[in-house]
């Protein structure tokens, strides 16, 4: 019976499993900083600044990431991707919050206008 060697496959144990582990394209997590993105811009995101700068750097970092994947590089795509979305959610919560203030101002506008109609000798 013939004795092989445990040296080389110790040395070369490490090579071959990094070979076979490779990091699968981020696609979840492409759709999600999309998706995140496109619901920020739908909902207003141009018309606050700071969540337009969120949403534009979302979108920078979405085409970083698709240049990532296209490189092979998955693993450093998917850590970009994370960061896409969560500026692209911090965009659509800021969009929100002024469109929030938007509605409480016309609120107190009407309820200020009802008031003054409704009561006799009111003034605005």
């Amino acid at each position: 019976m013939m004795k092989m060697p445990i040296s080389p496959l110790l040395v070369l144990a490490p090579f071959l499993w990094a070979c076979g582990a490779s990091f699968p394209p981020p696609t979840q997590r492409m759709a999600d900083a999309e998706s995140a993105a496109r619901s920020a811009k739908e909902v207003g995101a141009a018309g606050e600044p700071t969540a337009r700068l969120q949403v534009r750097l979302a979108d920078e970092q979405i085409a970083d990431a698709k240049a990532l994947v296209a490189d092979g590089e998955n693993e450093r795509a998917d850590y970009v991707l994370l960061r896409a979305r969560a500026d692209a959610e911090l965009g659509l919560a800021l969009a929100r919050e002024q469109n929030a203030q938007v509605e409480l101002e016309t609120a107190k506008t009407q309820a200020s206008a009802t008031f003054v109609s409704n009561t006799p000798g009111a003034r605005p």
